[in-house]
C-alpha cells in the first residue's frame, strides 16, 4: 500500500492571498467610482452646453413695421375780420393775409393695422331734377373739428369756405334739363351749401361778372363798382356760419343781380387777399374769361400755398370748360361739369373739355 502525503495550507501563505484579493477589490472599486464621477461630470458638461446653445437661440419675432398717416395737428387760426354787415358798406383795402398752415403728412409706427380708403371717381352722371336743388350735396357739415363743405356735389374738408360764382349776364340763360335759369340753378344750390355749413364754420361769398364784389358792396348794378384786378383789392369778410349771418348772406344772394362780362382773375384774386386765407375754395363759370391766360401765369403768385381750387364748368363745354380743368389741375383741384341738368365727373367730364365743343 502506498503512502499517501497530505499538504497542510500555510496559515500565512492564505492571510497573504486573502490580503492580496481585498487590494484588488479596493482598487476596482476606485476605478468604478472615478468612471462613474467622470462620466457623471461629462454628461452635466453636455447638459450645460446644450442648455447654454437654447439660451443664445433668439427667441424673439420680426413683427414688420405697419405704417400709418396721420396728419399733423393744424395750428390754431388767426382772428377772423368780421363786421356787421349794412346795406351801405363800401370796400376797404385789405389787411395783411395770414395763410393757412398746411397739412402734413407724417409717418408713424403702429401696432395695429390702419386702412387707408380709397374714393372712386367714376365716370357718372349726377342727375339733377326739375328746379335744380336736389340731387347735389348732402345737406350736412364734413368732417370734424372745422368741418366741410359741399357744392354742387363737390365735398372738401376745412373751415373757412369760399364761393367764387359768376354771375355775369349769361347766366340768365336757361339751364338745360332744368327747366328755369342757370341763376336760379345756381343760387338754389349756393343757398343749400351755406344753410348746410355748421356753426363752427367761416363763410364768404365772392360774385363775378366783369368785376370782382362781395355782398357788402353798394348797389344797385354792384358789378360796376367792383375790383377790376389793378391797384388796391378791396377787404372780403369772412361770416361765422350763424343761423343769423348765414340768413343775411342768403338774403344778399337771392337779391344779387347776373349782368356784365366774365373775368376770373379779379374775384380770385380777391379770395387769395384774405386773412386767413380760405381752405376751401370753389369756383363756378359758365362764360368764356378773357383773362383765363393770365390766371394760369399767376396761379403760383396769387395763390403760393397751392390752396385746392374746386372748379366747376356750369353748361360750359369746350375750350373755356378746359382752363377751369387747368386750374384744378395745377392747384390740386377736382373738376366737374354741370351740362344738360347732369353733373360730370372724371374722364366722362374732360371729354366735355375738347375745342370740338367751341
Amino acid at each position: 500500500m502506498s503512502d499517501i502525503y497530505v499538504t497542510e495550507t500555510d496559515n500565512a501563505q492564505l492571510a497573504a492571498n486573502s490580503q492580496a484579493v481585498r487590494i484588488a477589490v479596493d482598487r476596482q472599486r476606485r476605478r468604478e467610482t472615478i468612471q462613474s464621477v467622470v462620466t457623471a461630470l461629462l454628461g452635466f458638461g453636455v447638459l450645460v452646453a446644450i442648455l447654454a446653445l437654447i439660451a443664445l437661440i433668439p427667441t424673439t419675432k420680426n413683427i414688420p413695421q405697419i405704417v400709418i398717416y396721420q396728419a399733423a395737428t393744424p395750428e390754431e387760426e388767426p382772428p377772423i375780420r368780421m363786421k356787421e354787415l349794412t346795406n351801405n358798406a363800401q370796400p376797404k383795402p385789405p389787411g395783411a393775409s395770414s395763410s393757412m398752415a398746411k397739412v402734413i403728412a407724417s409717418q408713424s409706427q403702429s401696432p395695429v393695422a390702419v386702412p387707408i380708403p380709397v374714393t372712386a371717381n367714376p365716370d357718372s352722371l349726377f342727375g339733377m331734377e326739375e328746379d335744380f336743388g336736389p340731387g347735389f350735396g348732402t345737406g350736412e357739415g364734413d368732417g370734424d373739428g372745422g368741418g366741410g363743405a359741399t357744392f354742387f356735389g363737390s365735398r372738401r374738408k376745412g373751415r373757412n369756405v369760399v364761393f367764387i360764382v359768376d354771375f355775369s349776364g349769361s347766366m340768365e340763360s336757361d339751364a338745360e334739363g332744368g327747366g328755369g335759369t342757370r341763376i336760379q340753378a345756381l343760387k338754389k344750390e349756393l343757398v343749400r351749401s351755406i344753410n348746410s355749413l355748421p356753426a363752427s364754420m367761416n363763410v364768404s361769398v365772392i360774385f363775378f361778372s366783369t368785376t370782382g364784389w362781395t355782398i357788402d358792396t353798394e348797389g344797385p348794378n354792384h358789378y360796376t363798382k367792383g375790383f377790376r384786378g389793378n391797384g388796391k383789392v378791396p377787404e372780403v369778410n369772412w361770416y361765422p356760419a350763424s343761423e343769423r349771418l348765414k340768413g343775411v348772406v342768403v338774403e344778399a344772394i337771392q337779391k344779387m343781380p347776373a349782368k356784365g362780362g366774365t373775368n376770373w382773375y379779379p374775384p380770385l384774386k380777391m379770395a387769395f387777399s384774405m386773412g386767413p386765407q380760405p381752405n376751401i375754395v370753389y369756383l363756378l363759370s359758365d362764360g368764356e374769361p378773357t383773362d383765363a391766360d393770365y390766371v394760369l401765369e399767376k396761379m403760383e403768385e396769387f395763390n403760393p400755398e397751392g390752396v385746392p381750387i374746386d372748379t366747376i364748368a356750369f353748361e360750359l363745354p369746350g375750350t373755356p370748360a378746359g382752363q377751369l380743368l387747368m386750374i384744378a389741375e395745377e392747384t390740386g383741384g377736382k373738376f366737374s361739369m354741370i351740362y344738360k341738368g347732369k353733373r360730370l365727373v372724371g374722364g366722362s367730364a374732360e371729354d366735355m373739355t375738347s375745342s370740338d365743343y367751341d
